[in-house]
């Protein structure tokens, strides 16, 4: 009996281009039309890094532990189902913090923390390569996988220049406490990364509101604020705000991939 990756992969290539459409969320159905909500809506975060740096650096003074997940992280593994598991090479994450170092002329090296996660770029690198076309980018910007189109063959994660995406090397319910039904479960063989709380974004969307994703909720709740998210497409909102009136940093942002996380006073401006 032929096996389901190796049916996918010697067909999902072959026919992703004649037969394959674009795709939305299993559970969204929009109803504008994607053109209408190209024009209307563009997801992004906005990070502090100032606030993220001080944030870190006080959960380090107060627990002694220079790896400890700040609210951010923790909030983002429980509502999307990320797993922990004690081999952390194979431990997936959404969103990781890591340290940096500036060398400032004026005062020498210096250290910031730096929140990584998917960029949602509007050119996705992730997207272009897959063979079945289970990645792929909505109307408003947010990059998905489709985990039933998924052979595992983990070229996205090759593509992505932000080391955003992980691979289920173990079923990850094996390493949750606790499940949430409202985000698709994943299983062995696939890959996963942020979904900027897609599920938030869709119903929050649906009823008029503002979405906030777990992460977003955590810092300003938990945290210092150092996380802003929001329609950059609306100019009255705080995200086009923050981007107005800052230096914003893209990373990488000379691979022309132009992701939508942007970064604030970064080194200190």
């Amino acid at each position: 009996m032929m096996s389901r990756r190796k049916f996918l992969l010697l067909t999902g290539a072959a026919a992703a281009g004649a037969f394959l459409i674009p795709q939305i969320s299993a559970k969204t159905q929009f109803v504008e039309s994607p053109e209408e909500v190209k024009a209307k809506r563009r997801w992004a975060m906005a990070v502090d890094v100032e606030k993220c740096t001080e944030c870190m650096e006080e959960l380090i003074a107060k627990t002694g532990n220079p790896e400890v997940k700040p609210p951010c992280v923790v909030a983002c593994d429980k509502e999307n189902n990320v797993p922990e598991f004690e081999d952390k090479r194979i431990d997936p994450q959404w969103m990781r913090i890591v340290k940096l170092e500036l060398d400032k002329p004026e005062i020498g090296p210096k250290e910031f923390y730096i929140p990584l996660l998917c960029n949602h770029c509007e050119h996705p690198p992730c997207v272009q390569v897959c063979l079945t076309q289970a990645s792929f980018k909505r109307p408003d910007g947010i990059v998905e996988i489709d985990m039933h189109r998924c052979i595992g063959c983990r070229y996205c994660m090759i593509a992505c220049p932000y080391g955003a995406r992980s691979f289920n090397f173990r079923n990850p319910r094996e390493g949750l406490k606790e499940v949430n039904l409202n985000v698709q479960m994943r299983t062995e063989g696939v890959v996963e990364k942020c979904t900027f709380c897609v599920h938030r974004i869709d119903e929050a969307v649906a009823k008029g509101e503002e979405p906030i994703p777990a992460c977003v909720e955590a810092c300003h709740k938990y945290g210092k604020g150092a996380l802003v998210f929001g329609n950059i497409k609306d100019p009255n909102s705080k995200i086009s705000k923050i981007l107005r009136e800052n230096i914003v940093v893209q990373l990488r942002a000379n691979l022309g991939t132009d992701p939508h996380v942007f970064y604030t006073k970064l080194g200190g401006e």
